[in-house]
């Protein structure tokens, strides 16, 4: 279940119309939007029941956010959940469904999600903090390596999951980004200029062994440097690519055993 481009675009450009017309000059503040849009809100302690959750009662919405096991309100995953409610609220089908007393999912921060509804509030809320014209200002003169990231990550206020996802959107230099579980590829998302599409364990969908990843999968091995690898051993292709070198930078969450590979020429 994917949402469809013309939705995208619409969700996109109100994420951006908003971000402006409220934080015109600065980091997008979820808070600051909230008070101007008479968006009550508090933080608490509530384990494990959800992230973010957008609750409606008598024509007022508020905004419950969980900080279990989060250090500040600027947390990344804190800013996005907030923004990811924001969106419940200013889309016009959540908002309405909310208002006649449906229940929208309780929002969990995820890498992948599968509810539409829910996608649509993390699209709002990537272009809300990110919004793309801004986002392309600024990356437009700057070559790409994993440290634009880290700095996009401490402009915008953003994780590095997101930030990676949305220099993707921009299709501004071609890479990919591999999220990898217990030695096999779940999911991908490439740059529409990325030049190769088949992994070399398409069929069995295993994480390659002679990649960065492939190497903590079977070696327990966390490299934190950006490593060169061959293209043959993470891509097929029907051209020959022997000898074409790609860099390979993983992160390892500190959740489960995951590699996210960000590679790129």
């Amino acid at each position: 279940m994917t949402i469809d481009n013309a939705r995208k675009k619409e969700l996109a450009e109100l994420a951006e119309f908003i971000s402006i017309d409220y934080c015109p000059h600065s980091m997008v503040l979820p808070e600051l939007i909230a008070e101007k849009s008479g968006v009550t809100y508090n933080y608490g302690e509530y384990g494990d029941c959800f992230d973010g959750l957008l609750e409606h009662d008598s024509n007022d919405f508020h905004v419950y956010l969980n900080t279990q096991n989060i250090q500040s309100t600027d947390n990344a995953r804190l800013r996005f959940s907030f923004a990811h409610e924001l969106g419940h609220f200013f889309i016009d089908e959540h908002r309405n469904a909310l208002k006649k007393g449906k229940s929208l999912h309780k929002s969990y921060y995820r890498f992948q999600r599968k509810n539409i509804v829910e996608m649509e509030a993390d699209h709002f809320a990537s272009n809300l903090l990110m919004p793309t014209s801004r986002f392309k200002q600024a990356v437009q003169t700057r070559k790409f390596d994993f440290s634009l990231i880290e700095s996009l990550t401490k402009e915008f206020g953003t994780s590095l999951s997101a930030t990676l996802l949305k220099y993707i959107e921009i299709d501004a230099y071609p890479i990919m980004v591999v999220f990898s579980r217990d030695n096999m590829i779940e999911y991908s998302w490439k740059s529409n200029d990325f030049p190769y599409k088949y992994f070399i364990e398409h069929s069995s969908k295993k994480t390659p062994p002679l990649t960065v990843a492939g190497d903590y999968f079977n070696n327990g091995l966390k490299c934190d440097d950006t490593e060169i690898v061959e293209a043959s051993e993470w891509f097929s292709s029907y051209d020959d690519i022997r000898g074409i070198k790609l860099f390979e930078k993983c992160i390892f969450p500190n959740y489960g055993k995951i590699a996210i590979s960000i590679i790129w020429q």
